[in-house]
């Protein structure tokens, strides 16, 4: 029996176990969509907790493999388990639907969720990097927490883009992550260095699932990497971002082939999986 029937399985705890087996591993892209397909399907049928914790755990594994539509029916799932509700508010999307009422430190303005969920208190870019907190969502006169897809609402944003903020003009809930994966992704070397350097920039900025995430990402690219610099990039990355690197991602690097590395990039690797040589250890 294939992965895939076994998370549609009639047993919840084959579907459980299933479940638990995706988050327990690195996908390719290819794999991740159809993976995430297959979960949100499982996931929106689930009457199982358990079998339902394990496949929001396993979605947030494939995040980037959910599509559009696969969110808006994650939204619909009542009560929403804590780890969706973090996971709908990072895909959220917000275009502006009528002209700014700019006022003293906050804006009013009507919108229109495109994707996802955002939530009070989140932070979203404009188009021209700046950012904005969604401090109040207000829907049909009532103060809500999160705004659904396809709906309409007033809310007051905070924040140095919220003053020049103009209609149809797109918010989208910080991006950063989605666009260091997909930088990771670019045939370019120079690209995917690049999309390494900014994964590590602060890595205090992250929370514990953007951090695996971008883990994730930078270990399927190491291991496939042709280009040195690109490779030295992505493994400094992962140093730098070292509390967030999970047991895939050491199973991944464990992977590479160490004696085939040029020799300069071989302490990254051994300090990841801390498997240096004694000779090799730097002395305290």
């Amino acid at each position: 029996m294939g992965l895939t029937e076994q998370l549609v399985h009639p047993d919840p705890r084959q579907r459980e176990g299933a479940a638990r087996w995706v988050s327990g591993a690195v996908w390719g892209p290819g794999a991740e969509a159809e993976l995430a397909g297959v979960l949100v399907e499982a996931a929106c049928g689930e009457e199982d907790p358990a079998a339902l914790e394990a496949q929001v755990g396993a979605l947030v594994a494939v995040e980037a493999g959910i599509s559009d539509l696969g969110l808006q029916r994650l939204g619909l799932l009542w009560p929403a388990p804590p780890a969706l509700e973090r996971l709908l508010a990072r895909a959220g999307r917000l275009q502006v639907s009528a002209p700014v009422t700019p006022g003293g430190a906050a804006t009013l303005a009507v919108v229109r969720c495109l994707r996802g969920a955002p939530r009070t208190g989140s932070r979203l870019r404009t188009a021209d990097g700046a950012w904005v907190v969604l401090e109040r969502i207000e829907l049909y006169g009532r103060a809500v927490d999160r705004l659904d897809a396809g709906s309409t609402a007033r809310v007051l944003l905070s924040g140095t883009g919220a003053r020049a903020l103009q209609e149809w003009d797109r918010l989208d809930a910080d991006p950063r992550v989605r666009e260091c994966v997909q930088g990771l992704l670019s045939p370019d070397p120079r690209l995917r260095r690049l999309a390494a350097a900014e994964a590590c920039d602060r890595p205090d900025s992250w929370d514990d699932e953007a951090g695996r995430r971008l883990c994730a990402a930078l270990a399927r690219a190491a291991a496939a990497e042709t280009d040195p610099q690109a490779l030295e990039g992505e493994l400094h990355a992962l140093l730098r971002l070292g509390v967030f690197v999970s047991f895939p991602v050491l199973v991944l690097l464990r992977g590479l082939e160490r004696a085939a590395l040029p020799p300069s990039l071989r302490p990254y690797l051994d300090d990841l999986l801390d498997e240096r040589p004694p000779g090799d250890r730097i002395r305290q």
